[in-house]
């Protein structure tokens, strides 16, 4: 039996008019969405993914037009719908889950002020029956004390609870499909496992469809039905989800595949050079104070840590958000001061110029005004470093870190997500540091730019025997490049361990973030739904 059509796009063509210039960034689009099944669409940044997904709604940006083609829903065009058809749709019909939790939410309203709006502007249920069934969605996210959540403002929720509040709002209306855009990239392991079981179980109980755009190939292993790879605004593959990870088809797929099983190939690594002790963390701790109704709540953020790293030792720190990962570097960094215990470089207190830092988001540490060179060789400046060869060393650090000298003139607006990493490092590696701190380096970079990020490191390590501290929630990359991995809970290192040791480790929380990684191949997922249903079934006969 054929299934129905949820989404049906065929020869779909988008273009951009810009100084007399015409860009094509959707070139003859064709794909399907059946009723009740999964569809991932995967391709690096820049393919055209965000501006599919816009084009299924109709929201393209001013300027960006959809020149052929068309975007069937059910047994309607969409892009020849009415205002108020289209109105219906966005509102009813299709739910809408965005990667970034900030920008779905008016700041100045409570979480139960826009699930009022959402009732009132498409249903006819009274305030009461709308609130009761708002509470009811957040229970069914998973979301403790769903009662409070309902009154608390956007800014006042973790990242975790803000992307349920989301899927909560875009499944309200029981739409028919679901459009989800990157929406676990920034989430830690566990806060990711429970947003795609989610999503999974609403299109199990409820026969609902899902478009689900992403970069991770983990994602897809774990969620998908089907898959289309895009790349630079065209399908240059679709099929079945087992079929594209075991006969992939397209030079671009199986280069993508490859990235990916680099990027998860658990491996212990050789010993570092531990001939010199570079830090020493002694019984560090940092609590902040917190105000809640009328009384200061003291939150221990750091609790009684202590670890050390050797010169040219890759060391990871994994943990999920909240564990204490980024006060921790910030008190290594001078950034914070602990309350209690010390931290030793090379035996005394830290010097700032050995330890450089690369933040998660490197453009928010970018001046929008310099351009690369001026970026890159700030350092230089900052420590008053006269130097005749200063353009030269900034040429040279930029080769280091793969990229061209001629991107010196460039702004950080016209840089890849990469590119913008890299131009970091390269800042970082100009002082040249013995302790590289690398704050969530892959959390936005696609899976090839992951690929290529964690060769880099790997190549600076060796090359320049700089220490790397690399904190992450992707523990498969920890594990894929640390000498040894620490792992963190409520403040605490509660475990430290090579990648093979953490395989097979006992501690209960450790267990439960390795339980929580992404299916390294869809036949891992099949066999765990084989293992519980087999389960149940013997369950129910005894």
């Amino acid at each position: 039996m054929v299934k129905e059509h949820v989404l049906t796009v065929e020869n779909l063509s988008v273009r951009i008019q810009t100084n007399k210039e015409e860009q094509q960034l959707l070139d003859n689009m064709s794909f399907v969405v059946p009723a009740g099944e999964i569809v991932a669409i995967i391709g690096e940044s820049g393919s055209g993914k965000s501006m599919t997904a816009k084009a299924m709604l109709d929201l393209l940006p001013n300027g960006i037009t959809i020149t052929s083609g068309k975007v069937q829903f059910l047994n309607e065009n969409v892009l020849t719908m009415s205002k108020n058809q289209k109105q219906i749709y966005r509102g009813t019909q299709v739910g809408f889950v965005y990667q970034d939790t900030y920008a779905t939410f008016d700041a100045l309203r409570t979480v139960g002020q826009h699930f009022s709006e959402l009732f009132s502007t498409h249903t006819k249920v009274s305030k009461q029956d709308a609130k009761k069934r708002a509470i009811r969605l957040l229970y069914n996210m998973q979301l403790s004390n769903p009662e409070r959540v309902y009154e608390s403002y956007p800014y006042e929720l973790s990242g975790g609870m803000r992307q349920r509040v989301q899927l909560a709002l875009a499944l309200a209306l029981d739409p028919a499909l679901l459009i989800a855009d990157e929406p676990t990239t920034a989430l830690d392991t566990r806060i990711q496992a429970d947003v795609l079981y989610l999503i999974k179980e609403w299109s199990i109980r409820t026969g609902g469809s899902v478009l689900f755009i992403t970069h991770d190939l983990g994602v897809v292993a774990e969620l998908a039905d089907s898959v289309v790879v895009m790349k630079n605004g065209t399908i240059v593959e679709s099929a079945s989800v087992l079929k594209l990870f075991d006969q992939p088809v397209h030079e671009h797929t199986k280069q993508l595949l490859h990235h990916y099983r680099e990027l998860t190939n658990i491996r212990e690594q050789q010993s570092a050079d531990v001939s010199e002790l570079l830090v020493t963390v002694e019984n560090v701790s940092k609590a902040f104070s917190k105000k809640k109704w009328f009384r200061k709540q003291l939150i221990n953020a750091v609790s009684d840590v202590s670890f050390q790293i050797q010169k040219g030792e890759i060391v990871g720190l994994i943990g999920e958000s909240g564990s204490g990962k980024s006060t921790l570097s910030r008190l290594l960094l001078q950034l914070e001061t602990s309350e209690k215990g010390k931290i030793l470089w090379h035996g005394a207190p830290p010097f700032r110029k050995g330890v450089q830092w690369v933040h998660q988001d490197p453009l928010a540490s970018f001046d929008p005004r310099w351009n690369v060179e001026k970026i890159v060789g700030e350092g230089l400046d900052y420590w008053k470093e006269k130097s005749k060869n200063k353009q030269e060393q900034v040429k040279e650090v930029l080769r280091k870190v793969g990229l061209h000298e001629d991107i010196r003139s460039l702004y950080p607006y016209e840089l890849s997500g990469g590119m913008k990493q890299r131009v970091a490092i390269a800042r970082a590696l100009l002082l040249k540091p013995e302790l590289l701190i690398l704050d969530e380096p892959f959390a936005s970079l696609d899976m090839s730019s992951q690929a290529r990020m964690l060769s880099l490191l790997q190549e600076i390590n060796q090359r320049e025997k700089t220490a790397i501290l690399f904190i992450s929630h992707d523990i498969r990359a920890a594990m894929a490049l640390c000498h040894r991995i620490l792992v963190m809970e409520k403040g605490e290192i509660v475990e430290e361990a090579n990648a093979n040791e953490l395989s097979y480790s006992t501690n209960f929380y450790t267990n439960r973030l390795l339980s929580s990684m992404l299916a390294l191949h869809p036949n891992d997922r099949l066999q765990e739904k084989n293992k519980m249903e087999e389960k149940e079934y013997a369950i129910q006969k005894s």
